[in-house]
């Protein structure tokens, strides 16, 4: 697995953003020489870049320009290496602020470089994942709790037990191969819109 994702990392689409300078050039060349392709932009694209893989972001000077990026460390953002002159309490923040998965340290060397982007990558993949099972763990909640609030419902206007509500709301599901989920959605929004019109004078 991991000799498929470093075959990966050296097909990477990969912007540096960064002040077109000797350390500049140094980098974008020994990411060629991994095999990457390589695009540099500065000023920073204001805008998240869509079509890379991962970005190398001058964060001191990003930091002295115009702040924080706001698309940086968002959920669908590309993983960003953080390139630093130095280390301060204010750059460690600005590198924790721009969701940075990795960093580099000027001068530039090749050595550590290739690890560096495997990290990123890695770490970003485990945080997508974890945010996927996250995502349907909540919407499960949500249909446990709906599947409840629908089966109260029945008992109170049915006045039948609480096997006999989810056996309802399963029977209905299967006549009409949909979800019990969508059932008892269906169920608390009917309940919702007969009780306001009761309320209607």
């Amino acid at each position: 697995m991991a000799v498929d994702v470093l075959r990966d990392i050296r097909a990477f689409r990969v912007l540096v953003v960064h002040p077109q300078d000797a350390e500049a050039e140094e980098l974008i060349r020994q990411l060629r020489r991994i095999g990457c392709q390589v695009t540099a932009q500065w000023p920073p694209p204001k805008e998240m870049p869509e079509s890379a893989d991962l970005v190398f972001l001058d964060v001191t000077r990003v930091l002295s320009g115009q702040g924080r990026l706001a698309w940086a460390g968002g959920p669908d953002a590309p993983p960003v290496v953080a390139i630093l002159d130095y280390e301060n309490p204010t750059m460690l923040k600005a590198v924790a602020d721009h969701g940075a998965r990795g960093f580099v340290s000027k001068p530039v060397r090749s050595f550590g470089l290739l690890t560096t982007m495997f990290m990123a990558h890695r770490a970003a993949e485990a945080e997508r994942l974890l945010r996927k099972k996250l995502y349907k763990a909540e919407k499960r909640l949500d249909g446990v709790r709906k599947v409840a609030k629908a089966k109260a419902i029945l008992i109170d206007t049915r006045r039948i037990s609480e096997e006999e509500a989810y056996r309802f709301i399963r029977e209905r599901a299967m006549a009409r191969r949909t979800t019990i989920e969508d059932i008892a959605a269906a169920i608390i929004d009917a309940n919702e819109m007969l009780g306001v019109e009761q309320r209607v004078p």
